[in-house]
């Protein structure tokens, strides 16, 4: 059972859409799980993938930046010490 990666992807990705519509030009904090994070920067790099999810620390910290619904940068803002 479960949900597979590629629901989760358009499930995650559906709220992202219309969070980017809602809040156009603003600032918006989402938390959520690594592996969803992962999937949701996949959507739009395939850099991000389960070897990159494997990498990430727990917790971890990544900004995603749009200009309208295109993505413009992913930037990791936690540093570990």
């Amino acid at each position: 059972g479960g949900e597979s990666n590629v629901d989760c992807q358009k499930r995650a990705i559906k709220v992202l859409k219309e969070l980017l519509n809602t809040y156009r030009g603003q600032k918006v904090v989402l938390g959520t799980h690594g592996a969803v994070m992962t999937l949701m920067m996949g959507y739009y790099d395939s850099k991000y993938d389960l070897n990159f999810l494997l990498q990430t620390s727990k917790p971890d910290i990544y900004r995603m930046e749009f200009n309208g619904q295109e993505l413009v940068e992913i930037k990791r803002l936690w540093e570990i010490e």
